[in-house]
């Protein structure tokens, strides 16, 4: 599951935004990572990153995994599932840097600082299925930049590219090609309500407010999430402020949500929105709600986190709901 999007004000400051979708609870939280920060790949050994990196993560036997996060030089990531199309090298291929899925965001965000840099080094990385007893994860990323530019890396066999994403939307399984082909079939939709329309001598007039949305798919499925957040992005009114912006991200995404009961995978454990997150990249801020608690927390990487913090640092997030008394 899970569904991203970019985000841009009247003041162009850029945002990447996501809900983490999953039935395993992954307990995600906030976390800073210092420039020189090591970390022990599968296949290629230790890599040590030269930006620093704030986002959502999570610790496995001492590997901390970024699930999305910003670097210092405002590039930022998202990685979501991608089950069923992707193609994984089977063994690591001797001329690339071979990494697996989950490696992937820590590598490109401690060692790139935009979207050109990766282009130009995207094929010189390989996806492998991982062979030390590490889950595989069906993994597609959904990138951007201080350019604003939105893009994707799918792993669909041959070398790795970066995918142009004009809709600056993705969720999951088909491609991103296959969605933005969807949106041809919703042409109808719109904020407006339709006009009055006339059978014969009868008027048939609208009965209630919400008209010009009859027809945005309403399901849980990627490509109805897909299409929705792609509405509520192209619609809702240009915010003015970061605080407006924060505030118009969490509407479009409580728009695509997964309340717990209500998509159960073959597994029969229920897939629910774990946390929201909200990389403010202009301002280097992480925002973050979680399922139960919807009180928006921000996190910012100050320049003294950047140039002088060394250890990892996390952020300890309350997870049960705040309920404020008032007189």
């Amino acid at each position: 599951m899970c569904t991203s999007l970019t985000y841009q004000t009247e003041a162009n400051d850029l945002f990447l935004a996501r809900t983490m979708d999953f039935s395993q609870v992954l307990d995600g939280r906030p976390v800073f990572l210092p420039r020189q920060f090591n970390f022990q790949t599968n296949f290629s050994g230790k890599q040590t990153t030269q930006y620093a990196i704030m986002g959502a993560g999570a610790s496995y036997e001492d590997e901390i995994v970024i699930a999305d996060g910003f670097n210092e030089q405002g590039l930022a990531m998202a990685e979501l599932y991608f089950a069923n199309e992707i193609v994984l090298e089977k063994h690591p291929l001797a001329d690339k840097l071979n990494l697996a899925p989950h490696e992937l965001i820590t590598y490109l965000l401690g060692n790139f600082a935009t979207l050109s840099e990766i282009a130009e080094k995207i094929a010189d990385i390989a996806l492998v299925i991982p062979n030390n007893g590490a889950p595989t994860l069906p993994l597609h990323y959904i990138l951007t930049d201080q350019t604003g530019q939105a893009a994707v890396i799918e792993a669909r066999g041959g070398d790795l590219t970066l995918i142009d994403n004009p809709v600056g939307v993705m969720t999951n399984t088909p491609n991103l090609d296959w969605h933005i082909k969807n949106l041809n079939n919703y042409l109808h939709i719109q904020p407006q309500a339709f006009p009055n329309k006339q059978f014969n001598h009868v008027t048939a007039s609208q009965f209630s407010q919400g008209t010009g949305t009859q027809g945005l798919p309403g399901s849980y499925t990627p490509p109805d999430r897909f299409v929705r957040a792609a509405f509520g992005r192209q619609y809702l009114p240009a915010a003015t402020t970061i605080n407006q912006a924060v505030t118009n991200i969490l509407h479009i995404l409580g728009m695509v949500s997964v309340p717990k009961g209500l998509n159960i995978p073959s597994a029969g454990v229920s897939d629910y929105t774990q946390y929201t997150g909200i990389m403010s990249t202009t301002e280097k801020a992480y925002y973050m709600t979680t399922y139960d608690n919807p009180t928006v927390y921000r996190m910012a990487m100050t320049d003294d986190m950047i140039h002088n913090r060394h250890e990892v640092k996390w952020f300890d997030l309350p997870f049960d709901p705040q309920v404020v008394d008032l007189d």
